[in-house]
């Protein structure tokens, strides 16, 4: 076998190593979200896919400080012509960094190449989700402010068995940090006041079936300055029911307020993990994406992923490894994230409002948490999940524990 083509710092190095270690590198790419820490409450453990062994590409343990010429795209990130050489380790170090952290990513799927390699772009810099100190400040406050409403509803109705947001307040950082990103790329940021399609204050709530089934509609300023327009649309008990009806209402307003290129007007659906995998209307809606008559430019898909569902473990609710499996019909890019990394969840719903706005198409962000008074209000968990609610008491220190991170990483006061 030929050696490689003359390269500093790397010495015998065959052709057949480098396509090897090439293998290895795809691996991670199409597998390293099966190794990814991505459940909070680590209720099973994952079998580490075989893909992602070095020593099934011949590498032994001599190879780990060996240096290897890999930088032959031109692209960003650390398999970039600016880093042509790094050692084994270094390589499978950054690998597992980008996709066996708290960040599962599912896109090689995707067959346009442009967006695969904006995407890999994306993944791949050295750092992806660095914050600097104000914007920590910020999302904490969020945290907080997500977790205090919780604790107010608690206190305010001691008589009424409830269930809510805690173990998944993650969404409400994340959502924010989204419609932020979005505003200052252009969505939502700019409407015709003179267009025909006005709301009037009430006009499109509806009535919904229960008291948290309302819909509702807000102007929002963000940092950057500038104002957006979030409307909640009123949903029924059989709640994937709503998601054409929101996915309409996008379109409409796209049409009248002249948005031509779909850019300023973007549907969000939030969905749960088992209604996103067993309602059927779910993938009737994905389908409707990329048709002409009915394309919005591409929704942003949040699966609160509380791994209850309808009181129904995972394996006895579907056949698939994740709820979201269903969304790989089409060029669409599922970001599965640990629920409890506050930090790693805001930087998928920033990466989701970019990939919509850049590919104009649909995306996935799988929020993997969970729910620590179940499913709705007549619901026992020790009784329909005994194994998952048994350590409830630790559930409620995530708050506490990102607290405590924060405090470290951006020395604000506690006060």
């Amino acid at each position: 076998m030929g050696q490689a083509s003359g390269s500093p710092g790397v010495s015998g190095q065959t052709i057949q190593e480098s396509m090897r270690l090439l293998l290895l590198v795809s691996a991670y790419q199409v597998n390293g979200h099966l190794k990814a820490n991505l459940d909070p409450l680590c209720l099973e453990e994952m079998e580490v896919p075989c893909e992602l062994d070095p020593a099934l590409y011949g590498f032994t343990e001599t190879d780990p400080d060996r240096k290897y010429f890999i930088g032959v795209w031109s692209m960003s990130g650390f398999l970039s012509e600016n880093h042509p050489v790094q050692t084994l380790r270094s390589i499978l170090t950054r690998l597992e960094q980008a996709y066996c952290g708290s960040i599962g990513y599912e896109y090689m799927h995707i067959e346009d190449s442009e967006n695969c390699k904006w995407l890999r772009e994306k993944i791949k810099t050295p750092t992806p989700m660095h914050y600097n100190k104000d914007l920590r400040v910020v999302i904490l406050d969020r945290l907080i402010w997500s977790a205090q409403f919780e604790n107010f509803l608690a206190a305010k109705m001691r008589s009424t068995k409830r269930f809510g947001l805690e173990g998944g307040e993650a969404l409400i950082p994340g959502m924010k940090e989204m419609f932020v990103r979005a505003a200052d790329m252009g969505i939502f940021s700019e409407f015709d006041k003179n267009s025909k399609f006005e709301e009037e204050p009430g006009l499109y709530t509806g009535t919904g079936d229960v008291k948290y089934h309302l819909g509702t509609s807000y102007d929002r300023p963000t940092r950057g300055g500038k104002h957006i327009h979030l409307s909640l649309v009123a949903n029924p008990s059989h709640l994937e029911a709503v998601d054409p009806v929101a996915i309409g209402k996008t379109r409409a307003k796209q049409y009248f307020s002249n948005d031509l290129d779909r850019t300023r007007n973007v549907a969000v659906l939030i969905h749960g993990d088992g209604s996103f995998a067993g309602q059927g209307v779910v993938y009737e809606t994905l389908h409707l994406s990329a048709l002409p008559n009915y394309t919005t430019g591409g929704t942003i898909h949040i699966v609160v992923n509380n791994q209850v569902a309808f009181t129904t473990d995972p394996r006895s609710g579907r056949s698939s490894q994740y709820c979201t499996d269903v969304a790989k019909a089409l060029n669409a890019p599922i970001f599965h994230v640990n629920g409890d990394d506050i930090v790693a969840v805001v930087h998928v719903c920033e990466l989701a409002a970019q990939w919509r706005q850049t590919s104009h198409s649909d995306v996935i962000v799988d929020i993997v948490c969970y729910r620590i008074f179940g499913h709705n209000e007549i619901d026992e968990t020790f009784f329909t999940q005994p194994k998952m609610y048994k350590g409830k008491p630790r559930y409620t220190k995530v708050l506490a524990e990102q607290s405590q991170f924060f405090l470290k990483i951006s020395s604000p006061t506690e006060q």
